[in-house]
C-alpha cells in the first residue's frame, strides 16, 4: 500500500495532497501574491490527514516538488518533507516541477506536438523544459532569457503549448501560428502519478543530502526599513 503525502511550494502557489495507491484522498491549495508557504503548509498537511481520516504513522513516503522554482518556496517545501521523512523513517521522493506542469497542460490542452513548461524566473527569464506526448523530455531543463536573438529548443515543433506562470509574459516574443500560451501553476495532485511510479521503482532521495534544483544561486534582496530604524541604528554605531 502506498500512502504518499505530496508537497508543492515552488511558485506562489502552496499545495498539499494525500494519495493512497495513486488515488487522491484530500488536497488543499492557495495562491497569494506573495509567499504564504510558511504560514499555510503545515496547516494544509494537518487538514488533509484529518479529512482523509488517515494517521501520519500510516504514511509510506513523502513527495516534494523539487524545482526549479522559487528559492524560498523550495527551501520550505524540502525542509518540511525532510522533517516528516526523518521523523517517520520513510522515503523521500522528488518530483520534477516542470513535468507536473506538462502533465497539467496535456490534460487541459491535448493534441499539441510539444509542451513547454515555463516557471517565472523574473524579468524575461524562465525556467523551461520541452516535453512531447507521454512526458518524453525533449530538452534539458534550462534557465532561458526569452528574446528575439536566440534559437530555442522548441523551434522545430509545429504545434506548441506553453504553460506555467512564466508563459504569458513570453507570448509577445514567441507568438506564432499554432502556439498557445496558458498561465498555470503546478498542483500537488498532478504529482501523484509521478510519485507513485518512483515509489514502485524505489527511486528515493537521500533524506540528509538531498537538495532541490535551484538553477540559479540565491540573491538576497535589500533589507526593508520603511521607518529608518535600521539605518538609524547603524549610524549610532559609527
Amino acid at each position: 500500500m502506498a500512502v504518499i503525502l505530496h508537497l508543492e511550494t515552488t511558485t506562489h502557489q502552496c499545495a498539499v495532497a494525500l494519495s493512497k495507491n495513486g488515488e487522491l484522498l484530500a488536497n488543499r491549495c492557495v495562491r497569494d501574491n506573495g509567499y504564504s508557504h510558511a504560514e499555510k503548509l503545515q496547516s494544509f498537511i494537518d487538514e488533509v490527514f484529518t479529512e482523509s481520516e488517515i494517521n501520519r504513522e500510516n504514511l509510506t513516503a513523502v513527495s516534494v516538488s523539487g524545482g526549479p522554482g522559487s528559492y524560498t518556496g523550495l527551501r520550505i517545501g524540502v525542509a518540511t518533507a525532510k522533517g516528516i521523512c526523518h521523523a517517520l523513517e520513510i522515503p523521500l521522493i522528488s518530483v520534477d516541477t516542470l513535468s507536473v506542469l506538462a502533465l497539467q497542460a496535456m490534460e487541459k490542452q491535448p493534441g499539441f506536438d510539444s509542451y513547454v513548461s515555463m516557471i517565472d524566473a523574473r524579468r524575461m527569464e524562465v525556467y523551461a523544459c520541452v516535453f512531447a506526448e507521454k512526458l518524453t523530455q525533449n530538452s534539458d531543463i534550462e534557465s532561458i532569457v526569452v528574446d528575439d536573438d536566440r534559437v530555442f529548443p522548441w523551434d522545430e515543433s509545429e504545434k506548441i503549448c506553453f504553460s506555467g506562470d512564466g508563459a504569458l509574459k513570453c507570448a509577445e516574443v514567441l507568438s506564432g501560428k499554432n502556439r498557445v500560451f496558458m498561465e498555470d501553476w503546478p498542483t500537488a495532485e498532478f504529482a501523484i502519478a509521478l510519485a507513485l511510479d518512483k515509489f514502485n521503482k524505489e527511486i528515493f532521495e537521500d533524506v540528509a543530502r538531498y537538495e532541490p534544483t535551484y538553477l540559479k544561486a540565491f540573491v538576497a534582496g535589500k533589507a526593508k526599513d520603511p521607518l529608518g530604524l535600521r539605518r538609524h541604528a547603524l549610524n549610532e554605531k559609527k
